[in-house]
Order: C-alpha cells, then sequence, then structure tokens
C-alpha cells in the first residue's frame, strides 16, 4: 500500500464530480508573468542580435524558478469557515489529486532526497493550503516549454543546427542538465513541471488525458469537482521510494535532488533557522524599523480584524513576527495574492462576504501590504551579512560553475552546464539585491516595491561573444525575460546613485565582473563560508511560513 498522509473532510459525498477545465496539448501563452521568449526579439534585423537579451553563444545556463500558482499557506479566515474555504482551494489542486500528479512526474523525473530531511515536506501539514495548483503546473510547464525555444535559437548546439522537442537525448546530449529543489513539495512538482516543458515528455498531459478518458466514461465535463465526504492523498519522502520501487528506472530522464538543510543554498531560514532569527532580530531593533512598522499597525489591525487567522494568540519576541506591527505580512499578502489569481473575492469566507465596502477596504488594503512586505524585506537585504547568508551560497556555487565552463573548448564536444533551482519568491528576491540589481537601487524610486511573481524566471546566461579578433564571456541577466543590469554595491545604492558593475558590451558583466560581485557580498557579509552546520538545521523550525 501507497505510504501516504490521509486528511479527511467528513460530508456526504457527491454522486460523480469532474474538473471543470480539461487540459489540452496546446501549449496556450500564459497571463502570468513568466519568461517571456520574444522578449527583445523581432522580424527585423537589427533587433534580433540585441545583446542584453540574445546573440552570442549561450554556453551556460542557471535558472532560478519560483514555484507556479498556490493555494494560501494558511486559512486566516474564522474557524466556522475554514472548511469551506478548505474546499474551494481544494477545488483548485492538480487533476485528478496532487498525488496522481506526483506520481506522473516521478516515473520520469524522480526526487533524490537527503536522508536528512526527516521524511516529510515542509509544506504539506496544512493540506490543501500551500499546495501547488493546477495553474501553478501550468505555468511553470509553459516557462520550460518557452525556454526550450530560446535555447534551441540562441543556445550552444552540439552538432545540430536545431534539437527535436520530440527526442529529448538530444538536449540532454548537449547539456549537462542539474535540477535543485528545497524540500517543498510545490517547488519539487514545479521543477517536474517545468522538465516537462523543457524536454517535451509530455507526462504533464497524461494527467489530462486521465479526466478526458472520465469524460468519455459519462462523467459532465461541467460537474464541479469536489472533496467532501473524500480525501486527500499526501506525498512524503517514503512515497517518493515506494513509486520509484514501482517504476522502470530505464524511464527516468532527469533526477531532481533535494540537499540536506544543512547544504541547501536556496534557503537560508530553512538552512539556519537560528542565525537567521537573530539577524533578523538586528534589523528589528533599529529606530528606522520601529518606527516605520509601528506606523502599519492600524493597518494590521483592520487586516486581523476581517481576516482573525493574522491575529497571534501569543506575541513573538524574535524573529519576523517580534516587529510592532504584529502580524505575518507574508501570510497577509498570500490572502490578497491568491484571490486575485483565481478571481475570488477578498472578502469570500470571512464574516463580511458580500459586503462591497468591505471588498473595497481590502482592495485599497492590498496595495498597501504587498507594498510593506517589499519595504520589511528590503530592510533585511539591507543587513551585509543576512544578505550574504541568503544570497552567497547560490551565487557562489554559480560562480564557480561559471567560471570553469569559460575553460572548456571552443566547438568542444563537452557538454554546457545547465542549472535549474526550483525556489521561493524570497530566494529570487534576495539573489536579486545580491547581484545590485539596478531597478531595486534608490529609496526614493518604486523599484524596490518589486515581488516575484508566481512562476518568475531568473536566469544566468554564460555568453560568448566576439572581442579583439578573438572572443570573451559576459553573463547575461533575465528576469522574466526582461535584462537585469549590476550596479556597484556601495554605500551610495540604496540612494540609486551606483555606477555600473559591468565593463562589458552595453554594461553587461565579463565573467571576472561577476565573480568579484559575489566575492565582495562574502566579504561585506564579514566571512567566506555561509553554509554553517552548527544550527540545527532540519528540524521543525516554523520558516516555511517564511517562504512563498
Amino acid at each position: 500500500m501507497r505510504s501516504t498522509t490521509r486528511w479527511i473532510i467528513m460530508h456526504p459525498p457527491p454522486s460523480r464530480w469532474v474538473s471543470k477545465r480539461i487540459l489540452s496539448k496546446t501549449t496556450s501563452k500564459s497571463a502570468s508573468p513568466c519568461f517571456d521568449v520574444n522578449a527583445g526579439f523581432s522580424s527585423k534585423v537589427g533587433l534580433e542580435h540585441h545583446w542584453p537579451t540574445n546573440d552570442g553563444i549561450i554556453e551556460g545556463v542557471w535558472v532560478f524558478v519560483r514555484h507556479g500558482d498556490r493555494a494560501p499557506s494558511r486559512p486566516l479566515s474564522p474557524n466556522h469557515k475554514q472548511f469551506e474555504e478548505a474546499e474551494y482551494w481544494m477545488r483548485k489542486l492538480p487533476r485528478p489529486d496532487s498525488m496522481a500528479a506526483f506520481e506522473g512526474f516521478c516515473r520520469i523525473f524522480p526526487p533524490v532526497i537527503h536522508p536528512s530531511n526527516n521524511g516529510q515536506f515542509l509544506d504539506t501539514t496544512r493540506a490543501p493550503f500551500g499546495f501547488l495548483t493546477q495553474t501553478g503546473l501550468k505555468q511553470t510547464n509553459e516557462l520550460g516549454a518557452r525556454l526550450f525555444q530560446r535555447y534551441d535559437r540562441h543556445g550552444y548546439l552540439q552538432r545540430r543546427k536545431r534539437y527535436d522537442h520530440r527526442r529529448q537525448h538530444e538536449f540532454l546530449e548537449a547539456w549537462d542538465l542539474r535540477v535543485y529543489s528545497t524540500n517543498y513539495l510545490r517547488t519539487i512538482m514545479s521543477a517536474q513541471s517545468f522538465l516537462d516543458g523543457l524536454l517535451g515528455t509530455n507526462c504533464y498531459f497524461s494527467i489530462g488525458d486521465q479526466m478526458r478518458r472520465t469524460v468519455a466514461a459519462g462523467v459532465e465535463e461541467s460537474e464541479e469537482r469536489s472533496f467532501y465526504g473524500g480525501e486527500i492523498r499526501i506525498p512524503n519522502h517514503e512515497t517518493v521510494r515506494i513509486i520509484q520501487e514501482e517504476c522502470d528506472a530505464s524511464e527516468a530522464l532527469v533526477k531532481v535532488k533535494i540537499r540536506g538543510p544543512q547544504d541547501d543554498t536556496l534557503n537560508a531560514f530553512d538552512r539556519s533557522p537560528q542565525m537567521m532569527s537573530e539577524l533578523v532580530s538586528v534589523v528589528i531593533s533599529s529606530t528606522e524599523f520601529q518606527e516605520r512598522d509601528g506606523a502599519a499597525a492600524p493597518l494590521a489591525a483592520r487586516l486581523a480584524n476581517i481576516l482573525p487567522g493574522l491575529a497571534r494568540k501569543k506575541k513573538n519576541t524574535t524573529g519576523f513576527n517580534a516587529a510592532p506591527s504584529g502580524i505575518n505580512w507574508i501570510e497577509a499578502c498570500d490572502h490578497f495574492v491568491c484571490r486575485k489569481a483565481h478571481n475570488l473575492e477578498l472578502s469570500r469566507f470571512s464574516d463580511f462576504e458580500h459586503d462591497d465596502r468591505v471588498e473595497s477596504m481590502l482592495e485599497a488594503m492590498s496595495h498597501q501590504t504587498i507594498a510593506h512586505l517589499a519595504w520589511r524585506f528590503r530592510q533585511w537585504y539591507k543587513n551585509p551579512t543576512l544578505l550574504a547568508n541568503i544570497a552567497a551560497p547560490p551565487l557562489r556555487e554559480i560562480s564557480d560553475q561559471l567560471m570553469a565552463a569559460t575553460d572548456m573548448a571552443v566547438g568542444g564536444r563537452d557538454r554546457r552546464p545547465f542549472t535549474i533551482y526550483s525556489c521561493h519568491d524570497i530566494t529570487i528576491l534576495g539573489l536579486l539585491y545580491g547581484i545590485g540589481a539596478d531597478f531595486l537601487a534608490g529609496d526614493d524610486l518604486g523599484g524596490w516595491r518589486f515581488w516575484p511573481p508566481y512562476a518568475s524566471s531568473l536566469v544566468f546566461e554564460l555568453v560568448r561573444i566576439p572581442e579583439n579578433k578573438g572572443y570573451s564571456h559576459v553573463v547575461r541577466i533575465l528576469l522574466n525575460g526582461k535584462p537585469v543590469f549590476s550596479v556597484h554595491k556601495n554605500e551610495h545604492y540604496w540612494a540609486g546613485k551606483s555606477p555600473p558593475a559591468g565593463r562589458g558590451p552595453f554594461q553587461m558583466l565579463y565573467a571576472e565582473d561577476f565573480n568579484t560581485i559575489v566575492s565582495n557580498l562574502e566579504e561585506a557579509g564579514g566571512r567566506k563560508n555561509y553554509m554553517s552546520k552548527e544550527d540545527g538545521a532540519g528540524g521543525k523550525s516554523g520558516m516555511s511560513s517564511w517562504t512563498g
């Protein structure tokens, strides 16, 4: 019997159910702000060869992908409304359910999970809250397909003009494809769905095929799916082992590696919870933070009055929630982002449903809430030690691989590095601050309000360009398909007056410039090795509520 955790809702089951929308094999353009493969492309000669987005030969790729759309991390509704809200979000999960989707993906893209992760994913304790939705799978799948098109067109080609999307081995012969994820079910499934789109394996669509067969058997497509009286099958690490025992190992194309907490470069809050809590407490204790966060206390109180789940019975004295405002702002933002993604009323499942006045009030508060969350994280990332602990490990990993790739023989047959990191919003935001992203510079400018949407991609490309009758390598950085430029991270960065850090064409970074940025980040943080092994990582830290 498959090892699962079961979460049961005691209500009479309906006679029939099926999802409203059945997947088709088309990859329609998503409305989400994912990677736009056509960014900078044009049929006109000139725009096609645009250094910040195109041209040159791409010889290395490192992709950070935020997981796709998900349900809120926890219910904020009053207790008597939580079952109703849970049923709503269960109808948004992958079809026919998360376990079936996970099983399909694991045949082709099996997770390899380090045993120090304690047998459980970090986001499955409140099912269905925090779970990847069907929309989230579609977003990451389409993102993978668009990236395939990009590297089919501009990437390193090994003795051929084009890859065949139906023959995955051709892509894998040219690229040394490696995949890493945090120990969250939503990031692992996002990585698997991304790979499915990138390599054209269509195990994602086979899940839709199961539903089409259900429709063919006589179930009405328009009938709403309901799990009342049913149960959610929740994968855990033992589930992965059983799936792999049952599957043919020869089917596996690419493994998704989940490193141990102490070696995971993607989430410092889970890797070193105690140290990160202490660093956050230092920021919170500053006068500037106390004053501005305290000024947000009335907003927090109004939110908690409508969303009682934001109110905490016991006030925390350390970490994120020790601030004067007194609520978890990530959870508050969840409420707005998740509902808007599904066109759900902001007051739904509260005691103020169908109250137009409250709906308008929540709409106004949504912008203030998201802006305040972005401001809080900006304060964390102003602390050089805190920022170095978040951004230095993944950037150092990239830099070492990138510098090694510059030594590969031009035209050689060695596979080029292609690494995928499935991670969280705070990971991508930290990396942008770590490289000194130009649009984040300046406290008085509006760029700091940026927050990575679901299925965001931050791509680092190693590009070989002709220069001085020879060639050199630059690092091209793309956020959701648009170029990002680095400026020097000095005391003037927060005033928006820092000069460009790149010395290459169009102020792009040479490979050496990128390595210098990483070294400076490490030195500013006070030490070289940020992979601490003394913090008790891997336990129940509660940090899962700090990530999106």
